[in-house]
């Protein structure tokens, strides 16, 4: 009787060792496992050792018996023992991907400013009183786009020598130039230019031709 004991303490022991080598098992599956090894290898033995004093009763059958039953015993108990270990709980689903980043806003669209100019009187460049709400409405453009630099363009007819139209081209450009500064546009917005008898928008063949290309224009800076 001893003897058959001392195998089932062995073959519980070497299922035990089994079990603490996994190292992926969870506690409660080494535990059950454990457990159910040294029930089946009690059971088995018990059987083993039955069935060989049911066999013959020598000695012979005993070593033979009782060992088998022990071992085979454990085994079956060790596996049942796992399958009844209440199995691990599923890891947790990962995260899901952060979402995309926004796409950009779009550039604003620039305005595009639209200046009306003034003429002049021949061989003047004096601001005519019907033009002053002209320039008016100007610097109140100005005004609302402080970043945008003007290009003040002043313009001759073709009457006269070139030196001279250049010059008062020149004096038109900055009598426009003088007026919106005192209309509270600074000097830095503005960029005089005078081209003389250039760029003509008309013709200069009639009065009314003339009296056009007489004139400053103002112009964005892009």
């Amino acid at each position: 009787m001893t003897s058959w004991k001392n195998w089932i303490g062995a073959g519980a022991t070497v299922v035990l060792l089994t079990v603490s080598s996994c190292a992926s098992w969870t506690p409660a599956q080494k535990e059950y496992t454990a457990g159910g090894a040294a029930a089946g290898a009690v059971v088995g033995g018990g059987l083993g050792c039955g069935i060989a004093a049911g066999v013959s009763g020598s000695a012979k059958s005993y070593e033979i018996g009782c060992p088998t039953g022990v071992v085979v015993g454990a085994l079956l108990g060790a596996v049942n023992g796992y399958l009844l270990a209440p199995k691990p709980a599923p890891p947790p689903p990962p995260p899901p991907p952060p979402p995309p980043p926004p796409p950009p806003p779009p550039p604003p669209v620039r305005q595009k400013l639209v200046l009306r100019g003034v003429h002049f009187d021949f061989n003047k460049s004096k601001i005519r009183p019907g033009d002053a709400a002209v320039l008016d409405e100007a610097a109140t453009t100005l005004k609302a786009n402080p970043n945008v630099t003007i290009n003040v363009n002043g313009y001759c007819d073709a009457i006269g020598g070139q030196e001279y139209n250049l010059k008062l081209s020149d004096r038109r450009a900055d009598a426009v130039v003088n007026y919106l500064v005192k209309a509270g546009i600074p000097p830095s917005q503005l960029i005089p230019h005078g081209y003389g008898k250039t760029n003509f928008v008309a013709t200069n063949d009639t009065s009314e031709g003339r009296a056009q290309n007489r004139r400053v224009e103002l112009v964005p800076n892009d």
